[in-house]
This record gives C-alpha cells, sequence and structure tokens, in this order.
C-alpha cells in the first residue's frame, strides 16, 4: 500500500499540462514526425523553385504555400493510414506499402482536386482535373509510403553503457517508478494507449508516459523496440516463440513480447535470433 501514492503522482502530476489531443496526434504521426514533416518541406521547396505540374504561372510565395499544403496534407494522411495498417493489419513491408497506395491515392487524389480549387482564380471544382492529378498524385503518393515505411521498419533502441560509468543503467527512467520497482531488473516496456506498461523482475507497474520518451531514458540497458508498442531488454530474452507465422520472444518473468514484421529484418540483422 506504500506504494499507491508514488504511483497515483506518476499518473497524475504530467496529466495536469497534456493535452489528450496532442498525444492523439503523437499517436497518430508517430515519434518522427519532425523528421518526416521536414521532409515534406524540403520537397515543397524543391517542387516551387522547379515550378512542378505547371505551376510556374503562379507568383513564388502562393506556389510555395500550394506545395507546402498538399504535401502536408499528403504526408497526414500516409501517416494516418500507416499507423492503421501497423495497428490493425499484420501486413509485411511489401504488403503494407501496396495497401497505402491504394488506400491514399484517390484520397490524396481528392485533397489535391480541392486545394488546387481553392488557389485557382475561379476556385471551381471541374470534374476532369481528378483525371489530369491521378498521375502526379501517384508519385506523391509513393513517395509518402516508402517514406513511412522506411522509418516504421526502424526500431528505437538504447545502448549498453560503454566503458566503466557508475550510474545505474535507466537512472533517469527509474526516477519515475514507484519506489519498489526502482532498483529491479527492467524487462520491457508495452504502451497501452496513453499509459506505459513496465515489465520487471518486481512485477510490473503502470504510469504515465510515451514508449518512444521512455527508450530515450533508458542509457544502459540494452534493448529495442521490437513492436510499435513493445521496448524489450536484450537480457531479457529466454527464448524466441513462433506461433501462425507470428514472431515473439520469451522473457523473463513468463512474459511474451511480439515482433512486428516491420522490425523482423533490423532485429535479424542485430543479432536478436
Amino acid at each position: 500500500m506504500r506504494e499507491t501514492p508514488d504511483l497515483l503522482r506518476e499518473k497524475t502530476a504530467p496529466a495536469t499540462g497534456a493535452s489528450r489531443m496532442t498525444d492523439l496526434i503523437a499517436t497518430l504521426v508517430g515519434p518522427h514526425w519532425l523528421r518526416t514533416y521536414g521532409i515534406a518541406l524540403g520537397m515543397a521547396l524543391l517542387l516551387t523553385f522547379t515550378a512542378a505540374n505547371g505551376t510556374d504561372g503562379i507568383p513564388l510565395l502562393t506556389r510555395f504555400a500550394y506545395w507546402v499544403v498538399v504535401l502536408v496534407l499528403g504526408t497526414l494522411a500516409a501517416q494516418v493510414t500507416g499507423r492503421a495498417l501497423d495497428r490493425f493489419a499484420n501486413f509485411n513491408l511489401w504488403q503494407t506499402l501496396v495497401a497505402m497506395i491504394a488506400i491514399t491515392t484517390p484520397l490524396i487524389c481528392v485533397m489535391v482536386w480541392l486545394v488546387t480549387a481553392g488557389f485557382s482564380t475561379d476556385h471551381s471544382l471541374h470534374p476532369a482535373r481528378l483525371i489530369y492529378l491521378f498521375g502526379p498524385v501517384l508519385v506523391i503518393t509513393l513517395a509518402m509510403a516508402a517514406l513511412h515505411v522506411l522509418i516504421s521498419g526502424t526500431p528505437a533502441q538504447s545502448h549498453a553503457f560503454k566503458g566503466e560509468d557508475k550510474t545505474e543503467p535507466g537512472a533517469v527512467f527509474r526516477e519515475r517508478l514507484p519506489f519498489k520497482y526502482r532498483h529491479a531488473e527492467i524487462y520491457a516496456l508495452e504502451a497501452e494507449d496513453h499509459y506505459l506498461r513496465v515489465h520487471t523482475s518486481a512485477g510490473d507497474t503502470l504510469i504515465l508516459m510515451r514508449l518512444y520518451d521512455a527508450i530515450r531514458e533508458l542509457d544502459g540497458i540494452e534493448g529495442s523496440q521490437t513492436h510499435r508498442s513493445w521496448w524489450v531488454a536484450r537480457e531479457a530474452v529466454t527464448d524466441t516463440n513462433r506461433s501462425n507465422g507470428r514472431v515473439g520472444f520469451t522473457l523473463k518473468g513468463d512474459v511474451t513480447a511480439p515482433v512486428s514484421r516491420s522490425f523482423h529484418k533490423a532485429l535479424r540483422h542485430d543479432g536478436w535470433f
């Protein structure tokens, strides 16, 4: 019972300054949003200065605004679709890419059609433009889908200390845990909505934190993200299990962690299998 106040403090204190909408957006676009949308803005600059798709007659600043809106909306559509596929479909890399293209191409085509009408002088919606836009939109969709798959296929990792570091592994993260768990061996982290379930040698506990942020605080513990919702400590793995074509890790403490197909190749390359 003495650990209860600590757990409550971990749940309630950060929530006072948090926004559910911010958490939702972070969940949809993923932890690499800055890099992803930075690339989208870079593409917008390139398309602006090359006057792509017949936009040479539009003033420079207006042209840039047009491409920023198109690329950001296209990226958002690709990211939301990709995150939904990662969560609800058990696809491999190529199946994910094909599904994203099939779903997002018509969606982005309509979005670009509407944006183009908004930036045109007559603001009219000509149905014939939809057919004309399909080719350029398909190219954009291919780029956005490939970008999502590339980023999603790179698991976030933590690394063991090099040299003689006297700091306890994962010291920053451990301070967030109730006292009972602070010096226990950390086996795995499991994301549950806005919370994080921490599996340890002393049992499991729940704190309010995002998985990606937690991984960055696990310096000194060698481990890797094995799934969109899981991080696993390498020393906690006792066996590999396979069932119905799906791969997972059996961990100390009778914990089973899934391995997503998007991370499987990177983990195999790092010698986890």
